[in-house]
């Protein structure tokens, strides 16, 4: 897949993407041929790493719409819902082969022919490779399924509304999780390009993911190498990796909105000051929001949610986080990882009277903290590293008797830039976040010319080195 940083995008596929979409829609809006060369800039962007990924798209979300058309002419209830089944079933049918058929072969070996076949069609190799993007187009095409099921929503006549609706590439690798009824409205009526705040946005996006995440990779990366960290090294990466993936993912997001502003889209905001949160339940609130919207509708409240007593509502809470947590993907650590948030969420619920005493800068601090004991799960690979970590944290492997000053002195202009990249954080991003989306913004001119500024001199660092792929393009 060709990520935003790459020149490839910059300098020949965003342009000429532009170009044609503003020659599909000359005089005449946006009519089925703009939609069809949406779709056709997808599956160019989709499948440049690998030609199969849009043949397994196409048969994915084409069963999806047939599926939606049986359900909308089917004429009893109950015949309804078992279509509704039906149709779920086979997205995720799809998503469970490409993304854990590897996983559970290890632990039942006679799904090896099965594994092998998926690898054969969907892999490199010999593995099974995960289609980038599969993990939030099953979503979105979940979320269609049911407003179909529930009649908040009509299949549309022309499939390329529909194929439009799921393929968008500003979003399709890492979300945000759009809803139909939060889309269709915008494709039936469209407002035009807005090529000026869209490209601001993109270069914000561009700056933040440049200039302050992949800096504090290098920290993150080096510590995480390190087989039994000690406290410095350990502390160290954690704080790399804390500020690279907050960096990074906000800077993914921002980029992707500002795509579809450029094409005329307006796109839920998905990330909302995280790190400024007073409780895991709220960081939630705050961190790419519409997959925590999605979890909470499509499996927190379906499980009961918090209707059934306190007990039941942990049960609930720890269950779907655990969920949550796999479907990062098939390792022990996101499901242990997802089963954590869980059980933080459900003691925050039993001494919710407790906390709300505590001074609002130390809950603060307490979810940064916990927030950040779970990041060594998520950036660990195997759950064994994760341990070395957090005895590393403690001070188990010694304090710091093999502190490398040379990894800060020989990275002095990344350690200035994550140092930045942490006190914009704190100070500088409320600046952003503000109670009107950040779609619906219309920037000042001076503000624009800024951004501009600051995107050549990412651009410019970016091209320097080799592009570093999103971090949530592997989920």
């Amino acid at each position: 897949v060709v990520i935003f940083t790459d020149p490839l995008f910059l300098f020949y596929f965003l342009p000429l993407s532009l170009i044609l979409v503003r020659l599909a829609t000359w005089r005449i809006g946006f009519n089925p041929v703009a939609r069809l060369a949406i779709v056709g800039l997808t599956l160019v962007f989709y499948g440049f790493a690998n030609a199969t990924w849009p043949i397994l798209f196409l048969g994915v979300v084409g069963g999806v719409y047939v599926a939606s058309w049986a359900i909308e002419l089917a004429s009893t209830p109950a015949l309804r819902r078992c279509l509704l089944g039906l149709g779920i079933a086979w997205p995720l049918l799809a998503l469970a082969a490409c993304k854990y058929l590897e996983w559970i072969t290890g632990y039942v070996p006679l799904l090896e022919p099965m594994r092998a076949w998926v690898a054969s069609w969907c892999g490199a190799e010999g593995k099974i490779e995960l289609p980038p993007g599969i993990s939030f187009y099953v979503f979105e095409a979940i979320t269609y399924l049911v407003d179909i099921h529930r009649r908040a929503a009509k299949t549309p006549r022309d499939p390329t509304t529909f194929f439009c609706f799921i393929a968008m590439f500003p979003r399709f690798i890492a979300g945000p999780i759009v809803r139909y009824g939060e889309l269709i409205d915008q494709l039936r009526t469209w407002g035009g390009m807005r090529l000026a705040d869209g490209l601001a946005l993109f270069s914000l996006g561009f700056c933040l993911k440049v200039l302050f995440a992949d800096s504090s990779a290098v920290f993150a990366d080096a510590a995480f190498a390190v087989a039994r960290p000690d406290f410095c090294q350990a502390w160290l990466g954690v704080l790399g990796y804390t500020f690279q993936i907050y960096f990074d993912f906000w800077g993914y997001s921002l980029m992707a909105t500002g795509i579809g502003l450029c094409l005329g889209f307006r796109f839920p905001d998905n990330f909302r000051s995280p790190y400024h949160a007073f409780s895991i339940g709220e960081f939630w609130r705050r961190w790419h929001i519409t997959l925590s919207s999605w979890i909470r509708d499509y499996l927190y409240f379906p499980l009961g949610g918090s209707r059934g007593g306190t007990l039941r509502t942990c049960v609930n809470l720890i269950l779907t986080m655990t969920i949550a947590g796999i479907w990062h993907g098939a390792n022990l650590t996101f499901l242990v990882w997802g089963m954590l948030q869980g059980v933080l969420m459900s003691v925050e619920r039993l001494t919710a009277p407790a906390l709300d005493r505590w001074p609002k800068s130390l809950r603060i601090a307490l979810t940064m903290f916990l927030v950040m004991l779970g990041w060594v799960l998520f950036r660990s690979p195997t759950f064994d590293q994760a341990l070395h970590v957090y005895r590393g944290l403690f001070g188990w492997h010694g304090f710091c008797p093999a502190f490398h000053h040379g990894l800060i002195l020989n990275q002095l202009p990344s350690a200035a830039l994550a140092l930045g990249g942490i006190a914009f954080c704190i100070w500088g991003e409320r600046l952003l976040v503000q109670s009107t989306p950040i779609a619906e913004r219309v920037f000042p001119l001076g503000t624009r010319v800024l951004l501009f500024a600051l995107f050549l001199v990412a651009l410019l660092m970016s091209l320097s080195s080799a592009s570093i792929p999103f971090l949530y393009f592997q989920f």
